[in-house]
This record gives C-alpha cells, structure tokens and sequence, in this order.
C-alpha cells in the first residue's frame, strides 16, 4: 500500500471525483478485515439512480485505501453480472476528524455460504451455477478472483420487484480484494486467498489463471455439500504439513458418499491437481450436475526438497487462516 505524500494526494482527489448519489448513515459493524471495516447503512437521500433502503458500505483509511479502489474499478468492470455483488458507487467521508475511503455495495440479508451447513441437493446446484456464471463473466474479461471460498459468496434476497415480496435468494460474488489480471507479471509472486481454498499451484508455485479458481470452486461445492472445510485438519497438525498436504501430495478432498452421481463427477472436474485438466467454468456450466437449473439463472514433488515460501509464516491449520505480509487473511 502506498503510504507515500504522492499516493495520499491522489487518494484525497476521490472527494471531489466521487460522486455523491446517495446519503446515507452508517449503522453497525458487519464485518472486519485487512481493508478496513463493512458497516450496515441507511440510505437517508438519494439522487436518480434507485437505491434499497439498506446497503451495505465497505471502508478504509484514505491513506490506505488502494486495495479498495482497485476492488471498486473491478466491480464497476464485472457490473454487468447480475451474479457478481454490484456496487453502486463511492465517495469520501470525514468521521471523527478521520477521511474515509467509502464503496456502496448491495446488502447480503442471508449471510454468506459459510453460514450455511450441508444444503439440499436442489440449493447447491443453484448456488453452483451463479457462481460459475459469475466465474465465466470474469474470465473472459481477463481476470481470476483469487479467493473463492463460501465466505465470499454472498446471498442477497430475491424480491418480487412489484409486491416487494422476498421469494429467495441469489448467490453472488463478492471480495474481489485478492483478484489479479491474467496478464499481470507472473515473476512478481505472491500468496492470495485462503489456503484450505487454494489450488495445489497457487499453494506450491504462487501460479494464479482460471483453473485456479475452478479448484477453489469444487472446494466450496463440498463446504455446501457437507458443511464442513474441502480437508480434514488434525488437532496439532503442523502448518507445513497441511500446506504439502494440499499442494505436493496425490491427496485430493473427500467427496462424501451421500452425494448424488452427477455432483460427484462434476466435483472431480474441478478437483484434479494438473490445472490444464480441470474443466472450465463455461464446461461445467454445461455439466448434467447444473442440467436441471434454467438458464435465466444463467504433479509431485519432493517432500524433502520443497521448502514453503516465508509467506505462509503464522499460518494456523486449526484456525484455517494465514498471515500474508503482516495482514491477516481469514477464512
């Protein structure tokens, strides 16, 4: 993060750039990370564009906000998928003598994924499919999320727009704070996303294409299968034996027993450790697992010579998450 008087002075322009669409008041504190904060807020005024009463705002110091401003731009870039959270704009805020960094996102009432334990066969399929929508939409603009996992996949209700009646929910994307171009420099290598969710390559070689998020994609199909994480972590397991576990073993994730035959085979599309092979999303979406949801829904290495990047110092296999360059990432 640029803490530098240039980058601070390029930041504190977003007050007169932003625009001021809606008024809102900041109500509790939803969540924490390594960004900042999300709060719950009540839109009090808005101009034009029609807003829900209740949106959900994510914040960061100005002086630290360039992880925000680049999830803004990609979020304004994926709008047009209706799978993907949608934002509906930004602004700065002075807060106790503080400037805030502000983006307006829709509001997830039913949690996220991570909430949810072991859902019916029918859910799951409908679930998967956003997702991939979602996944496919980003690829082919060009990027890879980076840290799909159940808790970044949020569900927002679906409302009959003329009774205002909630009839469901719809599974969307969100956290694009990890996400990288395809093109990006892949000598510049760094660790992103949550390492019971990572992809063998991302885990072992910092590698980060589709296929990367397809593997994390399976990952969370299981969650919502089982209700419970793609590996099974012993009491006392040692962070490194987890991190081989996953990237340099021939181990893959349990698929239970209890699920149906075509979730079984689509799960082994995803979950196969050579990238290349992995299925894509517009494959999967094409899979006899997601046939009944309409479409408007629309290799080994060396245990002794591989040594784990100091990156994944502090990573705790019991608490499912890692620390990456002094910011905690959890699951």
């Amino acid at each position: 993060m640029s803490t530098s008087p240039t980058g601070y002075k390029n930041k504190i322009q977003l007050k007169k750039e932003s625009k001021k669409n809606i008024i809102w008041n900041r109500g509790e504190t939803i969540g924490r990370g390594g960004f900042g904060l999300v709060s719950i807020a009540n839109v009090q005024h808005q101009n034009g564009d029609q807003f829900p009463p209740i949106i959900a705002v994510k914040t960061a110091k100005v002086s630290a906000s360039d992880s925000l401003i680049e999830e803004k731009k990609l979020l304004d870039l994926f709008k047009e998928c209706h799978f993907i959270l949608h934002c509906f704009g930004d602004d700065v805020t002075t807060e106790e003598g503080e400037e805030l960094y502000n983006i307006e996102l829709e509001y997830a009432s039913g949690g996220c994924l991570a909430d949810r334990k072991g859902l019916p066969d029918n859910i799951v399929r409908q679930h998967t499919k956003s997702i991939l929508i979602a996944l496919s939409h980003v690829h082919k603009l060009g990027y890879v999320h980076c840290d799909v996992k159940p808790h970044n996949v949020l569900l927002v209700a679906d409302s009959l727009h003329s009774r205002n009646k909630v009839v469901g929910e719809i599974a969307k994307l969100a956290d694009f704070g990890s996400a990288k171009n395809i093109k990006d420099d892949q000598d510049n290598k760094e660790f992103r996303g949550t390492v019971l969710y990572a992809a063998p390559e991302s885990i072992i070689h910092q590698e980060y294409q589709p296929e990367s998020d397809i593997w994390s994609l399976g990952c969370t199909v299981l969650h919502m299968i089982t209700g419970k994480s793609p590996w099974k972590v012993e009491k006392g397991a040692k962070a490194e034996d987890v991190l081989y576990k996953i990237g340099c073993s021939h181990e893959l994730p349990d698929i239970p027993s209890k699920a149906s035959k075509d979730a079984k085979d689509f799960l082994k599309k995803c979950l196969i450790k050579n990238p290349k092979a992995r299925w894509t999303a517009d494959m999967l979406l094409s899979h006899p697992f997601l046939a009944s949801i309409g479409d408007s829904h629309q290799q080994h290495c060396g245990r002794q010579k591989h040594r784990f990047p100091k990156l994944f110092r502090g990573f705790s296999p019991m608490h499912q998450c890692f620390h990456v360059h002094n910011r905690v990432q959890a699951c």
